[in-house]
């Protein structure tokens, strides 16, 4: 069901929302503003208070990284795979059917961060460049969305050969090899060892493989355009 993310400690101030493929009377929600109703997206701002309506990056597997001042104006507008923003009122997102959604604050709620991560962003490690960009004042808080989990993510020797290639320490986010030359991969993993690597030790994870779970989108199980949506805001401290 979509809802606010508990369990995740944060700042009173931080809001975060997961959306999922059953919200309401809609069997198949979609927060892709391409393939979604106006009516539903206007209903996700009223029943959780969001300050605007989601606009979304034109997201590319890249380690592209833009801030916000001000809410974007329109969505898909802005190639990028993170967002940040350090103002109240602002929200940030990004869309995933099996990859994996990370969203970022610190122990200040000083920022929030949305963050895409397929496996082409964490081999250009874009949680390392969104967090050099925003270089938090305090102890960084990460929450793992639900994703394409290990058993199901089959990958062939190539991609496991190229990724290692670039980072052999991550050797442990791969199963060796079956009889058929094919790998398992596990995204959470790698983006655990790319947090931990720069010294987050606040991580939550939500469990949920997208891929088994009949209320979440899985490109890999359906090939369909339908995304779910994970943001994440800052209210003003006085309310």
């Amino acid at each position: 069901m979509t809802d606010l993310i508990e369990p995740w400690s944060r700042p009173a101030h931080v809001a975060a929302l997961q959306t999922t493929r059953t919200w309401q009377q809609n069997p198949n929600f979609s927060a892709h503003p391409k393939h979604s109703q106006a009516s539903d997206l206007q209903r996700l701002v009223e029943q959780f208070a969001l300050p605007h309506e989601p606009r979304y990056l034109h997201q590319v597997h890249g380690h592209q990284v833009i801030e916000y001042s001000q809410p974007q104006q329109q969505s898909l507008a802005i190639q990028a795979d993170a967002c940040f923003t350090r103002e109240y009122g602002v929200v940030c997102a990004v869309m995933t059917a099996d990859c994996l959604p990370v969203l970022l604050t610190d122990t200040e709620g000083s920022f929030v961060a949305a963050v895409h991560c397929g496996w082409r962003s964490l081999y250009a490690q874009i949680l390392t460049n969104t967090l050099a960009q925003i270089q938090p004042p305090a102890d960084v808080l990460a929450w793992l969305g639900p994703c394409i989990q290990r058993p199901q993510y089959q990958v062939d020797l190539d991609f496991v050969a190229h990724f290692l290639q670039r980072h052999p320490h991550a050797e442990a986010a791969f199963d060796p090899p079956d009889s058929l030359g094919k790998c398992r991969a596990d995204l959470v993993a790698l983006a655990r060892m790319e947090l931990q690597a720069l010294g987050v030790r606040q991580i939550t994870q939500d469990p949920t493989c997208t891929f088994l779970s009949p209320k979440h989108h899985s490109w890999r199980r359906d090939q369909a355009p339908e995304r779910m949506a994970s943001l994440i805001w800052l209210n003003h401290p006085s309310g």
